[in-house]
């Protein structure tokens, strides 16, 4: 079509109050639209009013569609921003955005301008602007004729329904894959109203054509259905979707129908069928024990406790592992339940009549010891290890994360103990008329168990890779040996590590002296960047859960974060930062930040490794005279930061009671409250200073963010933890822009290396409908890949800008900055390297062992090349392992290194090596 064949020129004349306001509007209208779609229109338009048209202001071009008597049929049309002001009698052109009505027909255009919170100029006009006409078409439109749901599915489960469509559109579907049928599960709302994703599946499984289908035609499908993961009443709306164009409902006039379903959860993946057994069992035994029974079952019920605490010990460590996906395997099976003979054997020693409630005793212990690992699965996506514990007193100040994953299924892990307490006085009752050889019985079937764990072990042991050597994710070695061995084995290691320590080898030293040597040139200060500001102070501000994905983000026809979209050209814009934090979160990023060192695969580094003598960015800008301070208004003693943060070489630091009142969002202080009185600290600090900034505006459940300061219209999104994200990172994205213009009106901005990079990913569920908002594949590439940050460095008086897509990490952020201030960070001990240097193209390590590098992704499995998924990037196409294989090793030697650094304090050895002292105690 020919759109500038179609051009029409008019006059619209409005008024504004009482002076003559009018405008001048030059477009390019089709004469036809398809149904539903947006376009964008070219036109001209000029200003003949007094009153100058500014976007501050509030004014945009919008538009009006009525039908074709002239009444209106769509008022509040799309705005189209105004990227700079246009005053009296001047024209500015356009590319105007327009959504096409959703039911067909012939329409009139109407253009207008509008002034937000003040009206409409042609309100204040009599007789109204001309309008265009223009014919709208179906051209991606659908019927059900058929698609008859199942009644009940369970949670997870997979059903084939047959689904009749009919083309009801003028465009053809082809059958190459590009349009598919598809569905949503919707949260039971009243019917046509648009869906609200805050209980929304929306991403349903695709089924492409196995024929091209033409308008009026109809075509039948086998169609595969997946459950939601949640169990409740669902809607099942059946829909089209053209990949990376639109779904089909949402250029319709109507919804398409819906069907109620009702998905109940997977009893045999939850303690439902479990607890049930025991009730069943229980209510056996009191019928059996009260009636006198056949003496078959009234033996059975004599060892009733200890079957039970056998089978529900192991039994819950698999309901457990189903959090993550996960379940025992078989020697997982056979090692747990091993472990649970060995408990009873060893509660045999006691007295007899002690035995029955000894063994309740430890099921309740591991009830509680397994309800705290799923709460933390949930969390995290892993399992705790025994340095977690560590923090355990740090959950009372997290109270809203932790309620908000507590699930009512987990009442199925409780439900056994009651019937479990009635098992266990009917045995005592009848193991009085039981005799020695019933005794030994038991004894030696617990043996035989116990045995046969051994084997497994075993055979894990004599089996390659070593699972207990390689541990990549604690879920994948819990499968194996189960849930409670994995922390019994953990616990004994940690002691051990504490008693048995010993030096480490001279000649390991000197291998990891000469790694760091060999890396040299990847962290040396080079090139036009190196000491470009020399002396000059630095900000660092940590964001407490931004995530890459939201730079550039627009929603509700406005973007989250206008001000560091700014920064994508105004400033050094590192947009493939890969999120390096673990189980420490954001004190695993301020350990890689500050230190450049990799968090270990179990725990938080904050508190195994708070005494180490760390060479920090702080330290190492302290000895050349800078004031260096951290400031964070939150307790002290959340993630032993009063420890920490001397540890990493900041001479001061200032926690909340150091911060005057101010409004609180979430955890603490407003990071708009915050970051002004921060910059305040800074305009009265001694230069050249030093500060390390870290917000905490809301968290993780991201739940009660202030009504007042929402600005963004998140549509769907409005009240989901999802929406007060986006709410909160504009938030920031404002409060920055007013810290950064407080700098520049005192004058520091022109004399500071100002750098922002996110902590850690928000930790939303990777759910189809969060990874189409984050635009990322609803995949384990997809969803590591979601997790990046981005790290942006403002460099005073250089030209130093732009994005650069270099791979990256939290770990590169101390070296790259320390020399643009001037120096080298090469005979350092950092894991990370110079951004801004010769970098090379080494793997960025992040999450359980997984990495990337500017060629391929590789997705860790259980610790071995071949168990791994190796992807090339940027087509996302799986290739041979192979090709992975020197990024692989290369990066099992990086998390290697950072570790053994850590775990024998050697930073300052190391650099005393490579700046020509040795012999220093290590």
């Amino acid at each position: 079509m020919n759109w500038r064949a179609l051009m029409a020129v008019f006059l619209s004349w409005l008024s504004v109050g009482a002076a003559e306001a009018l405008i001048r509007v030059e477009q390019a209208i089709p004469e036809s639209l398809e149904a539903g779609s947006e376009n964008s229109i070219p036109i001209i338009v000029t200003n003949d009013s007094a009153v100058s048209w500014t976007s501050a202001d509030g004014f945009a071009l919008s538009y009006h569609w009525l039908d074709a008597t002239g009444e209106t049929v769509v008022w509040d049309g799309l705005r189209t921003p105004l990227p700079n002001a246009v005053a009296p009698g001047t024209s500015i052109e356009l590319s105007a955005s327009v959504e096409a009505p959703r039911r067909p027909g012939d329409y009139l255009l109407r253009w207008d301008v509008v002034q937000e919170g003040a009206g409409w100029l042609s309100e204040t006009e009599a007789t109204g602007p001309d309008a265009v006409p223009v014919s709208v078409f179906a051209g991606r439109a659908f019927t059900v004729v058929e698609g008859i749901a199942p009644r009940v599915m369970t949670a997870g489960s997979v059903s084939v329904v047959k689904l009749v469509l009919q083309n009801d559109g003028c465009r053809t579907w082809p059958a190459d894959g590009s349009v598919a049928a598809a569905y949503h599960w919707l949260g039971r709302e009243g019917g046509g109203v648009r869906p609200n994703r805050q209980n929304v599946y929306w991403e349903g499984r695709r089924t492409s054509f196995p024929a091209a289908v033409r308008g009026g035609e109809t075509i039948t499908l086998e169609v595969v259905v997946v459950a939601p993961e949640r169990s409740g009443l669902w809607r099942l709306q059946w829909d089209l979707v053209e990949e990376g164009v639109c779904w089909f409902s949402d250029r319709a006039p109507e919804l398409p129908p819906t069907s109620l379903v009702l998905v109940i959860s997977d009893p045999w993946a939850s303690g439902f069928w479990w607890s049930l057994l025991v009730l069943l069992a229980g209510a056996a035994a009191v019928s059996t024990w009260r009636s006198g029974g056949p003496r078959a079952l009234a033996l059975f019920f004599s060892i009733g406790d200890v079957a039970w605490c056998v089978g529900a010990v192991s039994v819950k460590q698999n309901i457990v592992l189903t959090e993550s996906g996960a379940g025992l395997t078989l020697t997982g099976w056979l090692l747990t339940m091993a472990g649970a003979a060995v408990i009873v054997l060893l509660i045999r020693v006691l007295p007899q009549r002690s035995h029955g409630w000894a063994c309740w005793g430890v099921v309740a212990g591991a009830t509680l010891v397994l309800w705290v690992d799923a709460i933390y699965l949930r969390f995290f996506g892993d399992l705790p290890s025994a340095s977690a514990l560590a923090g355990v007193g740090q959950l009372g100040q997290v109270e809203a994360s932790v309620r908000k994953l507590l699930a009512p299924g987990d009442l199925w892990l409780w439900l056994d103990l009651l019937p479990g307490a009635i098992l266990v006085l009917v045995a005592n009752r009848l193991r009085r008329s039981a005799g020695l050889q019933q005794a030994r019985g038991v004894v030696v079937g617990l043996l035989a168990m116990t045995a046969a764990g051994g084997l497994a072990a075993a055979y894990l042991a004599l089996t390659p890779p070593d699972l207990l050597a390689q541990v990549f994710r604690r879920v994948s070695v819990a499968e194996e040996v189960g849930v409670l061995n994995l922390h019994t084995i953990d616990g004994l290691r940690s002691v051990t590590r504490r008693v048995l320590s010993r030096a480490l080898d001279p000649a390991q030293f000197d291998e990891i002296v000469e790694w760091f040597r060999e890396r040299e040139p990847l962290r040396a200060g080079a090139g036009r960047s190196f000491a470009a500001a020399e002396g000059a102070n630095l900000v660092m501000v940590q964001v407490e859960s931004l995530q890459g994905f939201v730079v550039g983000l627009e929603i509700g026809g406005r973007e989250v974060t206008p001000f560091l979209n700014r920064w994508t050209e105004d400033a050094l814009w590192f947009s493939n930062v890969t999120d390096q934090t673990g189980q420490g979160r954001s004190s695993d990023s301020e350990l890689a930040t500050q230190v450049s060192m990799l968090p270990m695969a179990g725990g938080a580094a904050a508190f195994r490794f708070a005494a180490n003598d760390f060479t920090g960015m702080a330290q190492v800008l302290s000895e050349r005279g800078y004031d260096t301070f951290s400031a964070v208004p939150y307790e002290g003693a959340f993630w032993n930061r009063r420890r920490t943060h001397p540890a990493y070489g900041y001479g001061r630091s200032l926690f909340v009671e150091d911060f005057e009142g101010g409004e609180n969002v979430g955890w603490g202080l407003s990071d708009r409250d915050f970051l002004e009185q921060a910059a305040r600290e800074l305009t009265v600090a001694r230069e050249p200073f030093a500060a390390y900034l870290l917000t905490l505006s809301l968290h993780h459940p991201f739940e009660g963010f202030p009504a007042h300061l929402e600005e963004l219209d998140v549509g769907i999104w409005d009240g989901t933890p999802f929406g007060n994200f986006l709410h909160t990172m504009h938030f920031f994205d404002a409060s920055l822009a007013a810290f950064v213009a407080t700098l520049e009106h005192e004058g520091l901005a022109d004399n500071t290396v100002i750098a922002i990079w996110g902590d850690h990913d928000a930790g939303f569920p990777w759910r189809s409908e969060i990874a189409a908002a984050m635009d990322a594949t609803h995949d384990a590439a997809g969803w590591y890949l979601s997790q990046e940050v981005p790290l942006f460095i403002k460099v005073p008086g250089h030209d130093f800008r732009g994005e650069r897509d270099v791979p990256a990490g939290h770990a590169d952020v101390a070296p790259t900055l320390l020399a643009l201030l001037g120096v080298d960070p090469a005979p350092y001990a950092f894991i990370g390297r110079n951004l801004l240097g010769e970098h090379g193209d080494g793997p960025v390590v992040g999450e359980y062992g997984c990495w990337r590098d500017s060629i391929h992704l590789f997705l860790q499995g259980n610790g071995a090349l071949d168990d791994g998924t190796c992807i090339e990037l940027p087509t996302m196409v799986k290739v041979p392992n192979a090709n992975c294989r020197r990024g692989f090793y290369e990066a099992r030697r990086t998390e290697e290194v950072s570790s053994l650094v850590l775990e024998y304090d050697l930073q300052g050895a190391i650099h005393d090596e490579l700046v020509g002292e040795p012999g220093s105690d290590r």
